[in-house]
């Protein structure tokens, strides 16, 4: 009797317990977010001001105020290879590989260099060297190339620059008696002719 008196007093208080723990629904209208979904970025958040700080004293600060460069005008002239600039007034000739030692050669153009060039035709065909008949025709040359692509006269044209450089050697041997050589050396060497215009 007491058994079913104490099953009895436990079933009524389990069903108190029961109606005193409902919970009421959530009347907020809030929504809900999904485990696996992450919300909305807020774009104020990320973005990000990057500025470059270079303090004033270093090398970098006058790289800073340079200012930028910009193509200028070329003048008149003619830019060779090596970036120096002729003028249109000059017409030159060059010489490669003229078999004649260099300071045979300069003897010869040592004499016609500074003077004119009806004057210099005079000197080259009256000296008595074999190095005056390649030069002869590099002034030749050189008055060519004035008068026909530059359009100057001859009659004021002068010998500006007149040089010699050194060319390669060739090395030969020539057999002697009781089996020895004689080294045989044939030079070579590069002449250069200038003209210029005084009239301009």
């Amino acid at each position: 009797m007491a058994m079913a008196l104490t099953l009895s007093h436990a079933m009524s208080r389990l069903s108190l317990f029961h109606q005193n723990s409902q919970i009421p629904p959530n009347t907020n209208t809030t929504t809900s977010i999904h485990p696996l979904r992450f919300p909305k970025p807020n774009n104020d958040l990320l973005t990000l001001k990057t500025t470059t700080f270079i303090p004033n004293n270093t090398h970098y600060a006058p790289l800073l105020t340079r200012p930028r460069a910009t193509a200028q005008p070329q003048s008149e002239g003619i830019v060779t290879k090596k970036g120096q600039q002729d003028s249109y007034a000059e017409a030159r000739a060059i010489g490669r590989y003229i078999p004649m030692s260099a300071n045979k050669a300069r003897r010869a153009i040592d004499q016609i260099r500074g003077r004119s060039y009806e004057e210099s035709l005079m000197i080259l065909e009256l000296m008595p060297y074999r190095a005056c008949d390649p030069i002869l025709k590099l002034v030749y040359s050189a008055a060519a190339n004035a008068s026909k692509n530059m359009g100057l006269n001859e009659a004021s044209l002068i010998v500006s620059k007149a040089e010699v450089n050194e060319g390669p050697t060739r090395k030969k041997a020539r057999p002697q008696a009781r089996g020895r050589i004689h080294p045989i050396r044939r030079r070579s060497c590069h002449i250069t002719v200038v003209l210029k215009d005084t009239s301009l």
